[in-house]
């Protein structure tokens, strides 16, 4: 049954999910509960709720449950009021069925951006160093499909791919407002390479995006430093001459800048401040990426006759936004 097509009222018998958030929580009579986000088939979520009188086995995210729920509103959002419920085994339904992904061509976009071969890509140390990174084949499978967060946006399989390839296309068409006056390839190569330690720091566990150790102890920025800096220190660096080593070395340092900068401010993670053209550019690209995948998930899940979407944490305060004009309201309303 797809989340979209749930009426309230409507009783849902033997209907499987996968649970991608599982919290125990105390209700004001201090008694348990849980509370749920649960994937339909077709990997679209919907909220669920387990009261106390009906909590039986432990439910944990990343696990098939089956569910005898009536389709409950609250504050304008569906919800899944659970009565009865079974924790599958992993072979007792599809998995993949279940796992959210990426409607963008993760091949086409990974040759997009690390397929330097072109005559419109003129740096040869960025050419060389986004040809190292396109050769490596265990390099690419993981950025094809990896998660770009655990939460925030695109928080899916191939969630990376997609929002890279965002960040890259939004520079691209800025590069061409500001032609004469930022570095293209410095730009995209910072676009394209901005995030690829998110291949270590996250990864999808029964269809979940979560952080790994690695993710959690060093974050995403110096993971993606290190993967660039030691790359070219060991592909790039050996084949410059003396001629162009200082050259090549400031190259570097730029394109180190923009990766760790790119979060704007040190308290957002970034442990210097955007301090080129280039840098203060990818740092809105990233921005304006994630939050408007933010804004646009909060209107596809908005209820057709809500006229705003439940509070987005967007511009470090959370706002609702307008789901509906209000001329199309009344349009309805007038039949």
């Amino acid at each position: 049954m797809a989340v979209h097509a749930l009426e309230p009222g409507q009783l849902l018998t033997d209907e499987v999910f996968l649970v991608t958030e599982a919290k125990l929580a105390v209700d004001r009579r201090g008694q348990n509960y849980y509370s749920l986000t649960l994937n339909d088939e077709s990997g679209v979520g919907i909220e669920g709720k387990i009261w106390s009188d009906n909590i039986g086995a432990e439910v944990v995210r990343g696990h098939g449950i089956e569910v005898l729920a009536r389709v409950d509103e609250y504050r304008g959002q569906k919800q899944l009021n659970i009565q009865r419920y079974t924790v599958l085994h992993p072979d007792e339904y599809d998995l993949s069925a279940y796992v959210r992904t990426t409607d963008v061509d993760v091949d086409r976009a990974f040759e997009t951006m690390f397929n330097w071969e072109g005559d419109e890509f003129t740096n040869p140390y960025f050419r060389r160093l986004m040809a190292e990174f396109h050769g490596k084949q265990g390099f690419a499978a993981r950025f094809k499909t990896q998660p770009a967060a655990s939460f925030h946006h695109h928080n899916y399989q191939g969630g990376l791919a997609e929002h890279t390839l965002e960040v890259w296309n939004i520079a691209d068409r800025l590069c061409d407002l500001y032609s004469d006056r930022l570095d293209r390839d410095l730009l995209l190569a910072g676009a394209a390479l901005h995030d690829i330690g998110k291949v270590n720091c996250y990864s999808l566990t029964a269809g979940v995006s979560e952080r790994t150790e690695v993710g959690e102890l060093l974050d995403h920025l110096f993971v993606s430093a290190s993967m660039v800096s030691n790359l070219w220190d060991s592909a790039v660096r050996p084949g410059v001459g003396e001629e162009g080593a200082a050259e090549a070395d400031r190259c570097k340092t730029l394109l180190l800048h923009v990766i760790l900068s790119h979060h704007g401010k040190q308290e957002w993670g970034s442990p210097v401040v955007p301090r080129t053209p280039e840098a203060v550019m990818l740092h809105y690209c990233d921005v304006l990426s994630a939050g408007m995948h933010k804004c646009f998930h909060a209107l596809e899940q908005a209820p057709p006759d809500q006229l705003w979407t439940d509070n987005v944490y967007l511009m470090d305060q959370p706002r609702r936004l307008l789901a509906r004009r209000p001329q199309e309201a009344g349009q309805d309303e007038d039949g």
